[in-house]
């Protein structure tokens, strides 16, 4: 948008000098200021390097940078867009050698290795799989990758919440209140946790947890950081300050003070991501430290349009409802579109399709400005989902931001091979694997015919294929002379190629030298391309902390690879598994994903509204976010009374968030019975009751 378009508080705001605090909705243009605020900077001469903006999500960083590229302000290769973990790691690497020794690792001199999400996971489970043979978290209904999952969620939360690790573990057991066995399950997470954080700081590992807290405990209370900080940048600019943790909201309060000028920008009603460590009232709370507090009103997204009601009053109906305010409401009911049921999800979504059908094209909205938002999207609601879209001529992208690997065939399927080509490692595939793993690999090669060669091939005990040759007459009929030929040369392939590469080596020649080929796949396998990059890149991470993990030999590193994948390992910002996305489609999106994304849209579908998902928090007895809250009393029991205020409250917030985003209105799409067959009868859905009633 050019400087000329942007409203007089839009322009007040990129150009103010000392400290400015921007505050409204979504959608009301403060992030469209902060990023003119940039270009002022750059257009008026002053160098990208002393230039800070730290923005909540990746994608964020994208959209700064497009704007700055779009201006064409000159060079600008030094600018520093970062999110806040990243900005961490970045300078606990560049000031090492002054924080490792009082930050308490064991050989400060070694350099420090950094552990992604997945390589920590890896590691969790290496700590838990004896404590679990122990008899350890005895009782407790959880599958060890969540145990894993939330204990990582423990470490994570405590650093970003600027608490120690002793802090947060008395806080998890000093505040519960419900059964006694709970405790005891509390304890074996604090000695997972503790091992955990031991066998980092004995090999100079840094997991999210410990490079923020050497970066928030260590480097940023430094007076010679301070002095580096204060010569290099003059500028700080922050966006959704809200949905930033404590030890980030730390940051920008210690060293606002160094710079010429802070902006910051904090969205009304934002704080999405509380059970990742966010922390809104912080945000909000910070507002006195600025000089200048400009609030913003007009939205960029909603209608104007006076002959209808403000869409927030939908908003307001619901907020009316769960937190017992007085909100106007008239004219809500016409923001909604349509109410579409269904006794089944099936039902449902045949439904919605039919609905959307006629949007695109009886009504001409595009594609890219409908979403189709869910409190959950489990690969069954999203195979319908998909499924029904594309029966309908409809193009569609998912938003996702984690997923398990082992959930997509294809990861399956490569893992699968890596094991056969290595029997020594003790991995052996179940024959379902191998013979989904034909199936994919082999084009033309149905399911059936590939159970068939697994049934006569496949030996589990070794793990091995046997010889094509030793089928009978019978079977290689049904079979097929050609898809015999397609499963020998797979199976020559990988006796030749053995013990020869490093995996990631063999991964990437499996790949292009055989699956890739068009006897296997007549045409590119952009899906498999894809999967293949993924497991390279994971591999080679992994390796690279793996001596630290106590993985000496590429066995070992094979094996706990293929075993955390097996195991449900969950990856951040997955790759797209399966065809590429169309940008223009459909959004397909769970509810925080879609918020944390920022995308506006005309039409949103609010998918199983009835459910209980939209007013549910993750269930994660070994970990409570709202426990671990820096702002949050440590000696307070958790009750039920607070957990129903902090469901309300965050539902209430989903809520406005939803709808400062979207301009049109809302589609309600429900099913009477959940997955399970439950009747469903959500808080969401009765706090519209009052509006539904009067739709067909």
């Amino acid at each position: 948008m050019p400087m000329h378009e942007l409203t007089p508080l839009q322009r007040e705001a990129a150009a103010a000098d000392g400290t400015v605090y921007l505050y409204g909705p979504a959608g009301t243009g403060k992030t469209t200021a902060l990023q003119h605020r940039l270009l002022r900077l750059l257009h008026g001469g002053e160098p990208a390097y002393t230039i800070l903006t730290i923005v909540a999500q990746s994608e964020h960083r994208a959209a700064f940078l497009d704007a700055v590229h779009d201006a064409g302000p000159g060079p600008y290769s030094e600018l520093n867009i970062s999110r806040y973990d990243r900005l961490a790691k970045s300078m606990t690497a560049l000031f090492w050698p002054l924080v490792a020794r009082n930050a308490g690792f064991e050989r400060p001199y070694v350099p420090p290795t950094f552990l992604a999400y997945d390589e920590a996971q890896v590691l969790m489970w290496r700590i838990i799989t004896p404590l679990l043979a122990q008899g350890a978290f005895a009782n407790l209904r959880l599958r060890p990758q969540q145990i894993v999952s939330q204990l990582l969620d423990t470490l994570n939360r405590a650093a970003l919440n600027a608490l120690s690790l002793e802090e947060a573990i008395a806080r998890q057991s000093r505040t519960w209140t419900g059964e006694p066995e709970r405790r005891f399950q509390l304890d074996d997470a604090a000695t997972a946790a503790r091992a955990f954080r031991r066998r980092c700081l004995d090999n100079s590992l840094l997991d999210l947890s410990l490079t923020v807290e050497v970066f928030d405990r260590q480097l940023v209370q430094h007076p010679e950081f301070h002095r580096y900080f204060r010569e290099r940048y003059r500028h700080l600019i922050v966006d959704n300050l809200e949905e930033q943790t404590p030890a980030g909201q730390n940051f920008v309060a210690g060293l606002m003070g160094e710079t010429q000028t802070t902006a910051v920008a904090v969205d009304e009603y934002g704080g999405y991501t509380r059970f990742l460590a966010a922390d809104p009232h912080g945000a909000e709370a910070m507002r006195g430290r600025f000089s200048r507090v400009l609030t913003f009103n007009e939205s960029f997204v909603t209608s104007s349009d006076p002959t209808v009601a403000p869409i927030e009053r939908l908003a307001a109906q619901v907020e009316n409802d769960l937190m017992h305010t007085r909100e106007p409401v008239e004219g809500a009911g016409s923001r909604i579109l349509r109410v579409i049921g269904g006794r089944y999800r099936r039902e449902m979504v045949t439904n919605l399709a039919a609905v959307l059908h006629g949007l695109v094209y009886d009504q001409g909205v595009p594609p890219r400005e409908i979403a189709v938002i869910t409190p959950y999207m489990d690969g069954a609601l999203r195979h319908m989902l998909t499924v029904a879209l594309r029966e309908a001529g409809l193009p569609y992208r998912l938003l996702r931001r984690r997923s398990s690997p082992r959930e997509e065939p294809r990861v399956r399927a490569w893992l699968t091979w890596l094991a056969l080509a290595h029997p020594g490692w003790g991995v052996r595939p179940v024959p379902y694997d191998v013979a989904e793993a034909l199936t994919l690999s082999i084009h033309g090669l149905d399911p059936a015919r590939a159970q068939l060669v697994t049934n006569y091939l496949y030996r589990p005990e070794v793990p091995e294929l046997a010889p094509t040759e030793s089928l009978t007459a019978r079977i290689a009929a049904r079979i097929g002379e050609h898809h015999i030929q397609r499963v020998e040369a797979l199976r020559l392939w990988l006796g030749e190629n053995a013990h020869q590469d490093p995996i990631d080596t063999f991964l990437h020649r499996l790949f292009n030298e055989l699956l890739a080929q068009p006897e296997f796949q007549p045409e590119p396998d952009l899906a498999g391309a894809a999967v293949l990059d993924w497991l390279v890149r994971s591999v080679t991470r992994l390796r690279k902390s793996a001596p630290g993990m106590g993985l000496t030999t590429e066995a070992e590193l094979g094996e706990a690879f293929i075993d955390a994948v097996n195991q449900g390992l969950v990856t951040a910002n997955p790759p797209d598994w399966g065809e590429p996305p169309d940008p223009d489609g459909i959004v397909l999106s769970t509810i925080y994903a879609y918020l944390l994304s920022g995308e506006p849209a005309r039409v949103q579908v609010w998918l199983e509204t009835a459910a209980q998902g939209w007013w549910d928090i993750p269930r994660q007895p070994l970990s409570n976010a709202f426990v671990l809250a820096q702002s949050r009393s440590p000696e307070l029991p958790w009750s039920i009374e607070e957990e129903f205020a902090v469901r309300n409250e965050l539902l209430t917030r989903i809520v406005r968030g939803l709808t400062a985003r979207c301009r049109d209105g809302v589609i309600l799409a429900s099913s009477d019975l959940d997955r399970r067959g439950v009747r469903q009868d959500g808080p969401l859905w009765r706090a519209l009751g009052p509006l539904t009633r009067v739709h067909p």
